[in-house]
This record gives structure tokens, C-alpha cells and sequence, in this order.
């Protein structure tokens, strides 16, 4: 598989948070694959991954994960007009990774 996969978060949550300030460039690239492993969870966890606009400064929804109630993989696709910045937000406490890869 072509392209480069990167780190879009990694770590332990709880309450909201986001990635805005470490985003994941992605100018040149065309699609992206999501792949989320979550290791630990305690309720419920809802991810929504967001495209930045650079004319109005500001992040919007690209797509969003189903709830997450378990400790699960998931993954998911978007093809064409991710933009130029990827990043997330959450809101839950879990233990996860999410990873992309750009083509």
C-alpha cells in the first residue's frame, strides 16, 4: 500500500479534548484510511475527525466514529476533500490510538 501512515492521537482520555495543535498534514494527499484501536474504555467514547479551514482559522467535521461502548477496532475511509489538516476530537475516557493513512 502506497503512501504514509501517521499518528493522529495516542494515549488515555477523560472528559473532551482535541489534536488541533498537533495536527496531521495531509495537503497533497487524496484519501485517507482511519484505523482506531481502543485498549481501554469506561462508558461511553465518541471520536469525530475534522478538517481545518485556513481562510475562517477554523475546524470542521469531516466524519465521526460510531459511539463506542467496548474495546474494539475500527476503521473508515474518505476519498477526496480531506483538506489540508487533519485532526480529532473526543469526548470519553479511554485508552486509544488513532492512525491514518494518506494516499
Amino acid at each position: 500500500m502506497q503512501g504514509n501512515t501517521q499518528r493522529l492521537f495516542s494515549g488515555s482520555t477523560t472528559g473532551c479534548g482535541d489534536t488541533h495543535d498537533d495536527p496531521v498534514k495531509c495537503r497533497f494527499s487524496k484519501e485517507a484510511i482511519f484505523y482506531l484501536d481502543i485498549t481501554a474504555i469506561a462508558g461511553d467514547l465518541d471520536i469525530e475527525i475534522q478538517t481545518y479551514n485556513p481562510l475562517t482559522d477554523n475546524w470542521h467535521k469531516l466524519a465521526v466514529f460510531d459511539t463506542k461502548t467496548t474495546i474494539c477496532q475500527d476503521e473508515g475511509f474518505i476519498e477526496y476533500g480531506i483538506g489540508e489538516k487533519l485532526a480529532i476530537e473526543y469526548d470519553g475516557t479511554a485508552t486509544f490510538t488513532l492512525d491514518v493513512h494518506l494516499k
